[in-house]
């Protein structure tokens, strides 16, 4: 018994059993990007070329590393569900929370720090254009709101991953439909063809033709390819997650591979970075997710990264508005650090939370009408009084026994932060 626990070990997917189904370490994973994700955009404000130049393999490889745990979980809850009730998740888990953050920097942080009076404030038609935010599509100023600082008059630039976080959902659905989460080696197929087009195209001398498609150039060419790929990879991983080892070697190799690509330099390596570095940092993620580090550390009761990462950026701008003499970028993130805490616990206990909740209620409810739905459809007379109850758990084991050990308690599985 202990040589096949050691041998499941050896996997993610026996690391991630052993765990009672959920990693200890990404609770702390994703907590510890958000508040890099902090550090770095103090320094952006303060114009520090620091952490905007110098440390780019580092500042660059944080939100990749947060797409590969979201594609590592998704994966597991888009296993279970059918592609309406995943897109249902999705949008509750998001959209409640990034559409408080935008009201609130709409509507009070952006008033309070114009330069505008508030009634030529809210006359300016981008107040009103910024609430596209609200649905992933960035938008970057307010009417006369932090125009000094280090990145002129970009509220929350943090928002920008969110578009692509949602296009990545779009991606899982379209992983559903097609049932490639229930064939590794399809899906794997299909990867390794997206890895490869861009090279492929250019070596073909058509990468020009393509490039000018805008579609394209989001997904192989634009800023946030990685992200896809970081995306795609965690899917990957978790798919074939009984297969891929769980070996400090093979971390090691990932961290290799991601030093190779940028100590030679991205520029001469611009179609291979995308693909390696975002597998890399995948990997990477997902090993550090499935350790639970001797229960030293995670899970935790509460959540607060995605509050960190929504709420971060405009009270870091708020503070420099407030004290324009700070220069140190460990002093500016520690005056924002409370109440950038504060905001998140409040997003966390008033929103996110209960919305979680509601929406694990309403799940065993719609799956326990279905059941007698389906049960009076196919001539029974009486739906029994567990049917509804074993229907949730056929639908999503999450939603009836609770998982995990004394030592991890059961998660909620697809609770994830960009």
């Amino acid at each position: 018994m202990r040589h096949q626990v050691a041998r499941r070990g050896r996997t993610i997917g026996g690391a991630l059993a052993a765990g009672g189904g959920y990693g200890g370490g990404f609770d702390t994973l994703r907590l510890v990007l958000a508040l890099l994700v902090m550090v770095f955009h103090a320094g952006a404000t303060l114009g520090s070329r620091l952490w905007t130049d110098t440390l780019t393999p580092l500042t660059g490889s944080l939100v990749p590393l947060f797409f590969g745990v979201s594609g590592f979980l998704v994966a597991g809850s888009a296993s279970r569900l059918p592609v309406g009730p995943f897109l249902v998740n999705r949008a509750l888990r998001i959209l409640p929370a990034l559409t408080a953050v935008t009201l609130v920097t709409a509507l009070i942080i952006g008033p309070l720090f114009s330069s505008y009076g508030p009634a030529a404030y809210f006359a300016q038609s981008a107040v009103w254009q910024y609430g596209a935010n609200s649905i992933g599509l960035f938008r970057a100023q307010l009417p006369g709101v932090f125009t000094q600082n280090g990145q002129p008059g970009i509220v929350n630039a943090a928002l920008w991953t969110l578009a692509y976080e949602i296009a990545c959902y779009g991606l899982m659905a379209g992983l559903i439909i097609l049932g490639l989460l229930r064939r590794p080696r399809l899906l794997l197929a299909l990867a390794v063809a997206v890895a490869v087009t861009p090279a492929l195209l250019e070596g073909l001398g058509l990468l020009p033709l393509f490039a000018q498609n805008g579609l394209f150039r989001l997904v192989f060419l634009g800023r946030g390819a990685i992200l896809f790929t970081a995306f795609l990879g965690g899917a990957l991983l978790y798919v074939w997650r009984d297969a891929v080892p769980l070996d400090g070697r093979l971390f090691a190799a990932a961290l290799a591979g991601i030093a190779l690509v940028h100590g030679l330099g991205p520029e001469r390596w611009p179609l291979v970075e995308t693909a390696l570095s975002g597998l890399c940092l995948a990997y990477i993620a997902v090993a550090i997710g499935v350790t639970d580090f001797g229960g030293r550390i995670g899970p935790y009761k509460v959540d607060y990264s995605y509050g960190l990462y929504l709420y971060h950026c405009p009270i870091l701008n708020a503070v420099y508005s407030l004290a324009p003499h700070i220069e140190s970028v460990t002093v500016l993130v520690l005056l924002a650090l409370g109440p950038t805490l504060l905001a998140a616990a409040a997003s966390w206990h008033g929103l996110e939370r209960p919305i979680l909740g509601a929406r694990k209620r309403l799940g065993r409810t719609v799956a326990a009408l279905n059941s007698v739905i389906s049960g009076k459809r196919l001539g029974f007379q009486r739906a029994r009084p567990l049917a509804g109850y074993r229907g949730v758990v056929a639908m999503d084991p999450g939603f009836a026994r609770p998982q995990g050990s004394a030592r991890h308690p059961q998660k909620v599985e697809d609770i994830v932060n960009p």
